[in-house]
């Protein structure tokens, strides 16, 4: 018997890999942008921007401005559904059928505080998270409503302590699941929440690392924002007084943040974005700079001393944001400039051979400076290979031995010190569950499992207890069927 988990162990492994798809397919989901606000009180010219053929075309439409935490989510037919801070919009600019006030009432989120969200696997429902005083969710069905979109739940509070207006979010490294990660209040905390196609793991992923953001107790803008191929998180923050953007390393596989760069320190750096090809990071600030790093340039402190500044002009910029051309846009603040976008044409090159232009998009007279572009999942812009690149095997797919429909086991955190939580999906929550455990060498090990019946199987938490670090195979048996998943204990 312990060869046949052996077997099964050898192919789970090879076949995590060959399973994860390339969010990239999903990049019309990011066609259509909506942010800013009118050229004047009343006009319906809320801008945007169309990049459903490829060259964005300047849309003006309606009178509800998504103005902060602006974010949009499109599907292969057109805009979806837009919002910001407060509100949540349909395609035709009208108020999403029983969104009401989204986030916490009256706060006013100076940052990527929105961000709308596929459920892998049921493009029909949409997580719309919102990033200010709390962080809370609300889900959509687009279905409903003569396919307009209507809220089926609303205000699902996660993080229950203060956080800062910025979120981020880019996939698991198998190409489907989604992290969202914010950013605690006056800390030096991170919390990172997974999406799956079974809804979200409502425990997070926590690292505390980094410098302290607000410490001051005062307020500061900027954002979070990842690497196309979800190697690397930016942390920009900015306020009254100079402020460092941070570079860390983040695991697709894990959620976790680690190796903090600090790199120059800067007047009003309050976003920023990477290259497609994930070579190069770009900085914007209120004085008027856009900077450029190396990310290629060796060493730590190569990196950091690789900044070059590619503009400098009397005005002010941020956001900016990655489109589906491979060219980065940047928002101006300030009359007339806000009246246009910076485009940077060619982001993957070397210092100005990235082509910087200012004036680059008029946007009819409308007014594009909205403290949130457009935020949405980074990974849509990976330019990378066929698949998402994995870095280690977590989160495995599931071989079936039997011949009817396979249950399917999701674990997350893994790898884990403490505990992990086992989705176990397609069975009854009735049904009688086994489990047994094996490390490597086939010896078989005591399973510390509690069981929680969920509307769509169980959920378990498996506690490492007394087993020593290593890697196991857990079994999952049914009267009819035997599945595996791979665990990871550090």
């Amino acid at each position: 018997m312990k060869h046949l988990y052996l077997l099964l162990f050898f192919y789970a492994w090879q076949f995590c890999g060959a399973q994860n798809r390339n969010p990239a397919l999903d990049i019309n989901r990011a066609n259509i942008w909506r942010f800013g606000t009118t050229s004047s009180f009343g006009a319906n010219d809320v801008p945007g921007l169309d990049f459903s053929n490829g060259t964005p075309v300047v849309i003006n439409s309606g009178n509800n401005p998504p103005a902060h935490g602006a974010t949009s989510i499109s599907d292969d037919n057109g805009l979806q559904l837009y919002g910001g801070y407060q509100s949540i919009f349909d395609r035709t600019d009208n108020p999403l059928l029983n969104a009401g006030v989204v986030g916490d009432s009256g706060w006013i989120g100076i940052g990527p505080s929105n961000i709308a969200i596929p459920m892998p696997k049921s493009p029909n429902l949409i997580y719309y998270f919102s990033a200010q005083v709390t962080l809370k969710y609300t889900v959509v069905d687009m279905s409903l409503n003569n396919g307009m979109g209507q809220a089926i739940l609303r205000n699902v509070q996660l993080e229950q302590y203060p956080v800062e207006s910025k979120l981020a979010a880019v996939h698991h490294c198998n190409g489907s699941d989604v992290w969202i990660v914010g950013h605690r209040w006056e800390t030096n905390t991170f919390y990172a929440y997974l999406l799956t196609d079974t809804g979200i793991i409502t425990i997070p992923i926590v690292t505390s690392i980094g410098p302290v953001a607000n410490a001051a107790g005062t307020f500061q803008g900027g954002e979070i924002k990842f690497s196309p191929n979800g190697k690397k998180l930016v942390f920009a923050s900015f306020g009254a007084a100079p402020s460092l953007p941070v570079l860390f390393d983040f695991d697709k596989s894990t959620g976790s943040i680690s190796n903090p760069l600090p790199l120059q320190l800067d007047t009003g750096v309050g976003a920023a974005s990477f290259s497609p090809d994930n070579s190069k990071l770009y900085t914007c600030s209120g004085e008027g700079y856009i900077r450029q790093y190396d990310l290629n340039a060796g060493s730590a402190m190569d990196i950091v001393n690789s900044r070059r500044t590619i503009v400098k002009a009397f005005m002010s910029f941020s956001p900016m944001q990655i489109g589906r051309d491979g060219k980065i846009y940047v928002a101006i603040q300030g009359l007339p400039h806000s009246r246009y976008m910076a485009v940077i044409h060619k982001p993957n090159e070397l210092d100005t051979l990235c082509q910087p232009e200012i004036y680059a998009v008029y946007l009819n007279g409308a007014k594009g400076y909205p403290k949130s572009l457009m935020n949405t999942i980074e990974s849509f812009f990976y330019t990378g290979s066929s698949a998402y690149p994995c870095y280690g095997d977590t989160l495995t797919d599931i071989l079936t031995i039997s011949n009817r429909d396979g249950i399917m086991i999701r674990a997350h955190p893994n790898p884990f010190s403490d505990y992990t939580i086992i989705d176990v999906t397609g069975i009854s929550s009735e049904e009688e569950v086994a489990y047994q455990l094996y490390d490597l060498l086939g010896r078989e090990y005591p399973a510390q499992v509690t069981e929680n019946n969920v509307w769509n199987g169980k959920q378990l938490h498996f506690y490492k207890a007394r087993l020593p670090t290593g890697v196991y195979l857990l079994t999952v048996k049914t009267t009819h069927q035997s599945q595996a998943v791979k665990l990871t204990i550090l």
